[in-house]
């Protein structure tokens, strides 16, 4: 499962970028309900949502997300 390692931290990149929310989510190709899931740490992002994030942030996948085993598997 992937998810943020900071939504403080992942917010704050999106604000340095100039962007709010909807207009990143627009950027991405993503939704703008799923994003503000995916930010809220509240669903995690498919491998390829999470690469265009990265992409239109500049940054690494390590830099803004982490792989954690699924629960009670």
């Amino acid at each position: 499962m992937i998810t943020l390692k900071s939504q403080d931290k992942f917010n704050q990149k999106i604000l340095k970028k100039g962007f709010s929310k909807r207009a990143f989510a627009k950027k991405c190709g993503v939704s703008e309900s799923a994003f503000i899931q995916i930010s809220n740490g509240k669903q995690s992002p498919r491998p390829e949502t999470a690469k265009k994030i990265c992409e239109s942030l500049n940054h690494d996948f390590d830099d803004i997300f982490e792989i954690k085993e699924k629960e009670g598997v």
